[in-house]
């Protein structure tokens, strides 16, 4: 496959397998990580020995590092963006790109910004979370390619650049914070909640919400009705309902 750009960097698509990581979906914070560090201190010292896109001055900005040594990817860490794709664009074409199998790199310390994603789209069953950039949400492409870079995490090419990033079974990797959740087998019902909580989450409802019209609450107080902890994937459903029902406190203090 040719090189591909992240943003203004050139990287080089070498053969090999996706990096040997666990996946998570930090829920609270809504953070998909894949990296081999396990608190807010090994983070650090893992920028600071890696180069690439990242900062550990600005923790909004989304990372690929790569070794300092080899110039290999080494971790990934993207924000999932508050704004939902609705009638504008039908992302699950996305889903039908076949996954290839390959190893990122750049030159030793290179460093460099990735254009950020705006929109994210959750198929309705759970499948998949589609996380674009503005560019990659408003353009056409004749090529498109997912690049697996771990397990059920994929980097989005359009005509050779950068466009985004899907991660498959969002709800089979739910986690709290650093901490990592064994696995379990898959909950369908948990997928199908994940999908309507982003597809209701959206910045701009939350912001009618500040503004003092508190209806928009509704369908995920509906939501936190439904979900239970007697059956599935106990762990990831107590984290779901834990954040579901942060949310529901936090934005209800605005209705006044």
């Amino acid at each position: 496959m040719d090189d591909i750009m992240l943003g203004d960097m050139p990287v080089r698509v070498v053969p090999g397998g996706p990096m040997p990581l666990s996946v998570d979906l930090r829920f609270g914070e809504q953070l998909v990580v894949a990296g081999p560090y396990r608190s807010a201190d090994d983070h650090e010292r893992h920028l600071l020995a890696t180069s690439g896109a990242g900062s550990w001055v600005a923790d909004a900005c989304d990372e690929l590092r790569f070794a300092s040594g080899t110039g290999a990817l080494v971790s990934a860490w993207f924000q999932v963006p508050g704004r939902v794709a609705q009638d504008r664009a039908d992302l699950s074409a996305w889903l039908d790109v076949a996954r290839v199998g390959v190893r990122l790199a750049v030159d030793p310390g290179s460093d460099f910004e990735l254009p950020p994603v705006s929109v994210r789209w959750c198929e309705r069953s759970g499948s998949a979370l589609v996380c674009l950039t503005e560019e990659g949400f408003s353009e056409d492409a004749s090529v498109r390619s997912r690049l697996t870079l771990a397990k059920d995490l994929d980097l989005l090419v359009a005509d050779g650049r950068y466009v985004g990033w899907l991660l498959e079974h969002p709800a089979a990797h739910l986690s709290n914070s650093w901490t990592e959740v064994p696995d379990s087998p898959e909950d369908p019902e948990l997928g199908a909640w994940v999908a309507r909580f982003f597809t209701l989450t959206d910045d701009d409802v939350f912001d009618t919400i500040v503004d003092g019209e508190p209806a928009p609450l509704e369908p995920l107080g509906e939501l936190l009705a439904e979900v239970h902890t007697e059956t599935g994937d106990l762990t990831r459903r107590k984290i779901f309902r834990d954040v579901l029902d942060e949310v529901l406190d936090w934005h209800s203090g605005f209705d006044a």
